[in-house]
């Protein structure tokens, strides 16, 4: 046989490709069409690109599950089932705060005559004693300390509180503390939350409260 004989049997036992290859790897199947094939060799790249991109994106766009790192101090809100939720997610129908640096639970409804003012000082401590609120009855009026360190945030006003934290407080009258004036038993301490001022006023004046407990963890 000679050469030419034997390239042309080569070459018609040879079956047509159906894929074109570059460097190894497979790009297009080869169309029986010359313009199909170079349409299909063009689209590819760039439909693959498509969606390269668009997956990037849904990954990119898709939001990661909310992380909050604790500081161990950080308040905690206490749902009413007795439940802890960080103090900075923006639930707001918590019952209750625990400040784990003090131990102390303050309860973030007020003491009031459904809304309104109680008469007097008393009163006011009356309601706190009466309380019942995730099965603790040991709730007392708060002291002035409280309301220092845990309600009264100036960096508001109208309420000087966080809201995120005590989220419904009436500001219609004065909050009553349980700290009794050093010059007088008939007077006591309270707390103006419009503003966050802290004053004196003779016990049988009207107001609101915020009930305490002790959490003894």
């Amino acid at each position: 046989m000679n050469q030419a004989a034997s390239q042309t049997e080569l070459l018609q036992a040879t079956p047509s490709a159906p894929f074109i290859h570059v460097a190894g790897d497979l790009i297009v199947r080869i169309d029986s069409n010359p313009l199909h094939s170079l349409a299909r060799m063009l689209a590819t790249p760039l439909a693959d690109g498509l969606a390269t991109a668009a997956a990037r994106s849904t990954r990119e766009s898709t939001p990661g599950p909310s992380i909050i790192v604790r500081d161990e101090d950080a308040p905690w809100k206490i749902m009413a089932d007795g439940k802890r939720v960080d103090a900075r997610e923006s639930v707001t129908d918590h019952v209750a705060l625990l400040f784990p640096a003090t131990d102390w639970m303050v309860a973030v409804g007020a003491l009031s005559n459904v809304g309104q003012p109680l008469d007097s000082q008393q009163d006011v401590e009356a309601a706190a004693k009466a309380l019942t609120l995730l099965g603790y009855d040991d709730w007392a009026l708060a002291p002035d300390k409280v309301y220092e360190r845990h309600v009264i945030d100036r960096r508001y006003h109208e309420p000087a509180v966080d809201k995120n934290l005590y989220p419904n407080l009436p500001l219609s009258d004065w909050y009553w503390t349980s700290t009794i004036a050093p010059w007088s038993a008939e007077s006591a301490f309270s707390v103006f939350l419009h503003y966050g001022g802290v004053g004196s006023n003779h016990r049988f004046y009207s107001g609101f409260g915020l009930a305490c407990r002790r959490a003894r963890q």
